[in-house]
């Protein structure tokens, strides 16, 4: 009997070790599957994101330099001429623009700094047209007597101010209403642009709704739309007239963005719908309610093969002879459109050109003379896209006048508020786009963050500090690069595709797959191991009686 014991227990210790071995390699195994198979998440600075999200760590600050140059044609009433006349007006300027738009959160200003600069002789044509200021947000006012008091704001960075009674209060009073009136509105624009992001509200400024979002560059597709060929064009000197007229503009506009120009002509480019007749005008026309229904998407071509980058497109649309005049207004004998265009906000402009071949010099072309006035509504709309602010509008005590240049490209006025402006769209957008990465990998345990994806949000944070740093400094067109960078790799962070593999394989979905696998596993496991155990207890209890006895 001592034999079958020993052979007993021999089996009892294979078997125990055994299931041992087996339970050891599932309790080695278990913590390696789990790591290796474990999404590999780099780690994001969440609280610097949170920190530059609520403008805590930088509040944009667009420093502005106004110069003030004072006749000396002319000796100040009540004062000394060896005196500076304008003895506390940067104190007064400054409370003037602290109290604009006091409704809105200061969590961006526009710092302008005002101060006495050379006196000049007085004569307009020589002291101000021949030293115009190079250096963005630097502005020069030349100030003398006038019977009325007006402003003249010359295409630089120039403004002549002619004062109604020569002393010290009326020039004070004068200057300010002259510097609120030109970029009072602009800081209203940049407070409600931050105002919006830091209350996280989804507002939007009203220019925003029309102009097209930031981009480092945009195509622009000129289209020609041909009712039917019965017509008889075939060509159009678009190219001689985007040189003639547009060609300044994007000029221009290249220290904001880049633009690529295309054209195409269509034929048989039919509208949806037809057009209802004016009997007694004998013309037919559209009304604004049929106008979001113009454009047949489904057979005219509108796609831009060339580049990826943003399109906005131009469209001219000949109707066909049988729908001819084809004009917009809102009824019958009601007065027309006088350009007989309209604009598609954040998309383009359309512009209906009527021709007449019997009286047209060239029926088969249409030439630049022709394409003049289409080309100056274009040239209307793609201002309107591009967000450049109309400084004229502004309501003030006098007369101010905004000169334009003489090639209708942007002044330096609207180039330096659209930069300021754009920037500042561009640092929200920015924080926008990494917090919504931010508590979009927060919320979301199984998706993948590679170290790229890491290093992109952090040269964004880099890039918004030192646009935000430029700023302040008055480097404007440094403070747009990095607000780009920052906006492009924000973007890039936040639509990388290698984020999105495991973003539809929650844990659920791993249950579904392994647990058909180590169920049936685990189970004769576990009771293995409780068979062993109650074994184990039986033979001790057995060997605790045999002791006994």
């Amino acid at each position: 009997m001592p034999l079958d014991k020993e052979i007993i227990a021999s089996r009892d210790q294979a078997r125990r070790l055994i299931l041992l071995a087996v339970w050891a390699v599932v309790l080695f195994g278990l913590p390696l599957w789990w790591k290796t198979t474990r999404v590999y998440r780099a780690e994001l600075p969440y609280e610097d994101i949170e920190h530059w999200n609520d403008w805590q760590a930088c509040q944009p600050t667009f420093s502005i330099k106004v110069n003030l140059h004072l006749s000396n044609a002319v000796p100040l009433n009540g004062g000394d001429s060896t005196q500076s006349p304008l003895t506390g007006i940067e104190e007064k300027v400054g409370k003037q623009m602290e109290g604009l738009n006091a409704a809105y959160a200061s969590k961006a200003r526009l710092s302008v700094q005002v101060a006495v600069s050379q006196s000049w002789s007085g004569s307009k044509e020589a002291d101000i047209t021949d030293r115009p200021s190079a250096i963005p947000g630097t502005y020069d006012f030349y100030i003398s007597p006038s019977g009325i008091s007006s402003a003249s704001i010359k295409s630089q960075r120039q403004g002549f101010i002619q004062v109604q009674s020569w002393d010290e209060d009326s020039i004070v009073n004068t200057v300010v209403d002259t510097v609120g009136a030109i970029f009072g509105p602009e800081e209203k624009t940049i407070k409600q642009l931050v105002n919006a992001a830091a209350s996280r509200g989804a507002d939007k400024v009203k220019d925003q709704l029309k102009a097209v979002k930031y981009a480092p560059g945009y195509q622009l597709t000129f289209s020609l739309f041909s009712g039917d060929a019965s017509n008889g064009v075939r060509e159009w000197k678009m190219q001689e007239a985007i040189n003639a007229y547009l060609a300044p503009f994007l000029k221009s506009m290249s220290t904001v963005s880049k633009f690529i120009v295309e054209s195409q002509v269509q034929h048989y480019a039919s509208l949806t719908f037809k057009p209802s007749l004016d009997a007694n005008l004998n013309e037919y026309y559209l009304t604004p309610d049929s106008l979001p229904n113009f454009i047949n998407a489904a057979e005219w071509s509108l796609a831009s093969t060339v580049s990826s980058l943003p399109s906005l497109n131009f469209l001219t649309y000949i109707p066909k002879p049988g729908e001819s005049p084809l004009v917009i207004k809102s009824g019958p004998s009601a007065p027309r459109s006088s350009t007989n265009s309209f604009l598609i906000p954040r998309w383009g402009g359309i512009t209906i050109l009527n021709r007449d071949n019997r009286t047209s010099i060239s029926p088969q072309v249409i030439t630049v003379q022709e394409l003049e006035p289409v080309m100056r509504i274009f040239l209307m709309q793609l201002r309107d896209l591009m967000g450049l602010a109309d400084l004229s509008a502004t309501k003030t005590p006098f007369p101010i006048t905004f000169h334009k240049t003489l090639n209708d490209a942007p002044t330096a006025w609207e180039l330096d508020n659209l930069v300021r402006r754009r920037t500042a769209e561009n640092l929200v957008d920015s924080l926008a786009t990494l917090t919504s990465l931010s508590r979009l990998v927060s919320d979301t345990p199984n998706m993948v963050v590679l170290d790229h994806i890491q290093k992109d949000v952090v040269d964004a944070l880099r890039d918004v500090e030192r646009s935000c740093q430029r700023l302040s400094e008055q480097g404007y067109i440094e403070a747009l690069t990095a607000s780009r960078d920052a906006l492009v790799k924000s973007e890039t962070a936040f639509f990388d595709p290698t984020m999105v593999s495991m973003l539809y394989f929650p844990d659920e979905h791993k249950y579904a797959i392994y647990m058909p696998l180590f169920v049936p596993i685990s189970v004769p496991l576990l009771m293995t191991v409780l068979k062993e155990l109650k074994r184990w207890k039986e033979m001790k209890k057995a060997a605790s009686k045999e002791k006994t006895e």
